[in-house]
């Protein structure tokens, strides 16, 4: 699951009118970094007053601040960022009268030359850096949640791509993008511009649209289709989300909070930032893989999985938003793809970028067996028994009939049924969901156990 997400909203502006538009999308932009910026100092303000900040060794053992030093520097930084501070939000406050400077930039709230340059001097020293790489931790974090608009556009015919990057995960992001979206279409509107722009209106323009724009619509509709069978619910009184079938801008704000409370945002986090983000597709997890073998057609490598469990993450998240529920044919899906790892591990080791799908298949599990919806194996469970008794009995009696009476079962089986299974054993058919039953037992007779 990748967390990119580009929010369209397209408005056809007056020819006359563009440069008007253009000017107030930058006064949006303006704003926007000016809210991020504080909210960045903000951060800092908050891990500069912990009660206990890292400190590494200075240049000599014994250099190490005392206590007055580092809370000496600590002040020095404080008084900074509130410095800087009431320079930046009297500016955003006052923008009506700041605007034209800070679009020539005239005036510029720069983090590398009024924060960045004189923390560096404040914190200088090695034993001040692990203090300092926090901080532009705090920075490069807090930086990711800028929301900015960017514009392109058909020349010569007034229609506006007006699109805003966000991620999908930061819920409070989202908020900021959906009021600069009213900010955006109220701008539109007062440029006698018009809000449908190439791609149409759709669901999440309604609130935009008024009942004199609609009227006619409403009324064509209901004549050509009067049960309402064709984009059902779109553009009509009382249209929701439940109706829509592909994920929208609400959509996604419901995406954010199910990512950030739910066991599906673990095994996400788990598969996306390797997978979508790094994962090469380079195959060297394939030969170390004891479910990837491909001359008995199985075919679950970790890079496959990978795969299979993003595409099924997107299937999970879209139900849950428009409330449908997760089918039963995703839930057996995933529980196929959780059930082809051994958790051995050693698809790691190969990996260029380390990804380890024995810690996404836990995760996986761990989701199945909270929700209910782990099949039961018998092989599984006796496995399981095995592995997990602690009482010498029956680990006694459970080595006697699995390994004892089991081998010598499972030996007798493949003495008669060895030429039966030679066809399928010869052409084996491809290893997807649960095999028959025919399969299995062929797959449990085929090699003899010692």
């Amino acid at each position: 699951h990748t967390n990119a997400f580009k929010i369209n909203e397209d408005v056809v502006i007056p020819l006359p009118r563009m440069g008007e538009y253009t000017e107030g999308i930058e006064r949006i932009n303006i704003e926007l970094s000016l809210k991020n910026k504080l909210q960045v100092l903000d951060g800092l303000e908050s891990f500069l007053k912990k009660s206990s900040l890292p400190l590494g060794k200075g240049d000599e053992d014994y250099d190490i601040p005392t206590a007055e030093i580092l809370g000496d520097r600590v002040h020095q930084a404080l008084d900074l960022i509130g410095q800087v501070r009431v320079r930046w939000g009297e500016w955003l406050t006052n923008m009506d009268t700041h605007f034209p400077q800070l679009q020539d930039y005239s005036l510029r709230a720069s983090w590398k030359a009024e924060v960045r340059a004189e923390l560096r001097i404040i914190f200088g020293g090695l034993a001040f850096e692990p203090i300092l790489n926090e901080l532009e931790a705090i920075h490069k974090n807090i930086l990711r949640k800028r929301v900015f608009v960017a514009l392109h556009m058909h020349a010569g015919d007034g229609n506006v791509h007006t699109n805003i990057p966000v991620n999908s995960d930061d819920y409070e992001m989202l908020q900021d993008a959906h009021r600069a979206v009213d900010r955006i279409m109220k701008l539109a509107r007062s440029l006698d511009g018009v809000i449908s722009g190439e791609h149409g209106i759709g669901i999440t323009k309604l609130e935009y649209l008024t009942e004199d724009e609609l009227k006619d619509f409403r009324v064509y509709k209901k004549r050509v289709d009067p049960e309402g069978r064709f984009n059902k619910g779109k553009l009509m009184p009382h249209a929701d989300l439940s109706m829509a079938y592909t994920p929208s801008f609400g959509l996604m704000g419901h995406e954010s909070l199910i990512m950030q409370q739910s066991d599906i945002g673990a095994i996400a986090d788990s598969v996306k930032d390797y997978s979508v983000k790094d994962c090469l597709r380079c195959g060297k997890c394939k030969p170390v893989c004891s479910t990837h073998v491909p001359r008995a057609n199985l075919l679950y490598s970790p890079r496959d999985k990978i795969l299979a469990t993003s595409l099924l993450i997107e299937a999970f998240l879209y139900e849950e938003q428009t409330r449908r529920g997760v089918s039963i044919r995703h839930w057996e899906m995933f529980d196929d793809v959780a059930a082809h790892c051994t958790v051995c591990h050693k698809c790691l080791t190969p990996c260029p970028v380390k990804i380890d799908f024995g810690d996404v298949t836990m995760n996986m599990r761990n989701l199945l067996r909270k929700m209910g919806k782990q099949r039961f194996n018998p092989g599984t469970a006796a496995s399981m028994l095995f592995l997990n008794a602690t009482d010498p009995d029956t680990i006694k009696l459970a080595r006697k009939t699995m390994i004892g009476w089991g081998y010598k079962l499972q030996r007798l089986g493949n003495d008669v049924f060895r030429k039966l299974a030679r066809k399928q054993t010869a052409h084996p058919p491809a290893t997807v969901n649960k095999p028959t039953v025919k399969e299995q037992v062929i797959f449990f007779v085929n090699k003899k156990m010692p």
